[in-house]
């Protein structure tokens, strides 16, 4: 679902998606946290202190791999603490906000991405809420405490239509990994660069044949996987030697790295259907031999491990296609956040639910639940009941860390339910960020509507230019000429563009 609504992009930028917790790097350890003094229940003091109850309609994403449940203890922890019934309405399509605003009848609290807040925010969908932050004093002390956050946020007059979400990022964090058994097996040394991940590739090959040993779903989107460690994204980024708007594919090594790709796509050492693989294809690739060296979400490393019959998966450093760091692309934030329709008739209860999943006792409980009831103290330490055997089962027993359940999260509570022997990556991941992210500054309407057009046609030339060089249908030999094609797409006013709005985003962040 969420990959359906970020294809309403204005200007389809590929993603990302997308997930390094800052705090999380040096605080995994046992993955557990320390008990604190958050009481079981409510007193009856604490009760009576509960403002007038009231009952919020709350927009989420509808995700399949962990249904919905009215009886979720997320929701109910809301009650106890806010006295705030939220009912729950789902996305049916990527049109489902779109077709919600125009309705005129819009739920009072949207789950939203950036894209949906810059198109709707200044059509007055959503309350502009930097007008109600003495209202909100949890979430003005998150934001003051985030900084970049706010940054990110902050439209280019000063609206804020929406809060993200923190706290949940590492776990969208993509990855390098490999089969360690496999390897130790065959004597094959983890590559360290592109050329030796081509030979060991090539090595795997000949003593699995019918195997393809490097495998990846998420077709010409993984570039963004790929690109850092050739030293840029792939589509428009902010170049981190020169502070400057860029566009990726006019990097030399960018070359480089379709160049391997084809060659992987020639020896038939990645699969035929790489461009339209889906997560049900690459696990049966993973989980039968066929496959030895990937590049997924984090998270997936344990997920595949609890699957294989036989040996193990673990975490790969990414190899170096051009210079000298292995990079991976800059993880750690979400995409998520919270927007209050501009209409509600409920909006103290609105500003009062958003302040609540923004405190530091939101943050508590809407991460780990609450004593007794999803979790036991154990030597001073937080230990999640039975029920809970892996990570995801807080997402499907209880809701934690689904969309519109949180705002700021405690990844501790996450790792607590990570294997201590899979805690490696959470570690190492950090260690390879590239120095800027993958995302755009925010536009002005004027901005956006000026770019939309040659924008969307650029995406589709470059998505389909650089699947026929992979393939093959196109001679590498053409690649200068394509890069020169690029500029028949607005692309210098395009970069023009981004760059006017990155010199003011950092000038009111300076403010």
């Amino acid at each position: 679902m969420k990959q359906m609504r970020k294809s309403t992009l204005v200007l389809s930028v590929i993603a990302s998606s997308l997930l390094m917790a800052t705090a999380c790097s040096s605080e995994t350890g046992k993955g557990t946290d320390k008990a604190t003094t958050q009481p079981n229940t409510a007193s009856d003091a604490a009760a009576s202190k509960l403002p007038e109850p009231a009952t919020l309609r709350v927009f989420t994403e509808n995700q399949t791999a962990w249904p919905a449940k009215a009886d979720w203890g997320t929701w109910k922890w809301v009650k106890e603490e806010t006295n705030i019934t939220v009912k729950q309405e789902l996305a049916t399509g990527p049109e489902s906000l779109s077709l919600s605003v125009s309705s005129g009848d819009m739920p009072d609290v949207l789950s939203v991405f950036p894209n949906e807040v810059q198109k709707f925010g200044p059509q007055g969908a959503f309350l502009d809420l930097s007008k109600y932050m003495d209202k909100m004093p949890n979430v003005k002390a998150y934001l003051k405490a985030n900084p970049d956050i706010r940054e990110r946020i902050t439209m280019p007059g000063g609206e804020i239509y929406s809060i993200i979400n923190d706290g949940a990022g590492a776990g969208s964090q993509m990855v390098w990994f490999y089969r360690e058994d496999i390897f130790k097996k065959n004597n094959l040394q983890v590559p360290k660069t592109w050329d030796e991940l081509y030979e060991t590739s090539k090595k795997l090959k000949e003593l699995y044949p019918d195997s393809y040993p490097f495998v990846f779903r998420h077709g010409i989107a993984t570039l963004d996987t790929f690109s850092p460690s050739f030293g840029f994204y792939p589509s428009f980024y902010q170049d981190p030697k020169t502070g400057k708007m860029d566009y990726g594919m006019k990097q030399p090594a960018a070359k480089s790295m379709i160049t391997y790709l084809n060659k992987f796509q020639k020896d038939k050492l990645i699969p035929p259907d790489w461009l339209t693989m889906d997560y049900k294809a690459w696990t049966q690739f993973m989980s039968s031999n066929k496959s030895f060296i990937t590049v997924q979400f984090i998270g997936q490393i344990e997920i595949m491990n609890n699957q294989l019959k036989e040996g193990n998966l673990k975490f790969m450093a990414p190899p170096v296609g051009v210079g000298t760091q292995p990079y991976l692309p800059r993880g750690g934030t979400e995409e998520f956040g919270f927007a209050v329709a501009s209409k509600t008739t409920k909006q103290d209860a609105a500003l009062r639910y958003l302040d609540y999943i923004y405190s530091e006792k939101g943050k508590d409980i809407q991460s780990w639940g609450k004593e007794g009831e999803t979790y036991t103290i154990e030597g001073g330490k937080r230990k999640f009941k039975p029920v809970y055997k892996e990570a995801n089962d807080l997402r499907r027993e209880s809701g934690i860390q689904t969309a519109g359940t949180y705002g700021w999260f405690d990844f501790n509570a996450w790792l607590a339910l990570v294997k201590e022997s899979e805690q490696f990556s959470y570690q190492e991941a950090p260690k390879y960020r590239f120095p800027t992210y993958n995302r755009m500054p925010v536009l002005t309407q004027e901005e956006a509507a000026s770019i939309a057009v040659p924008g969307d046609q650029l995406f589709k030339f470059y998505t389909s230019s650089l699947s026929k060089f992979i393939l093959g249908e196109t001679p590498l030999t053409e690649w200068d000429k394509f890069t020169q094609d690029l500029d028949k797409y607005d692309l210098k006013k395009m970069l023009s563009t981004y760059q006017t709005a990155l010199d003011r985003q950092k000038a009111n962040a300076s403010k």
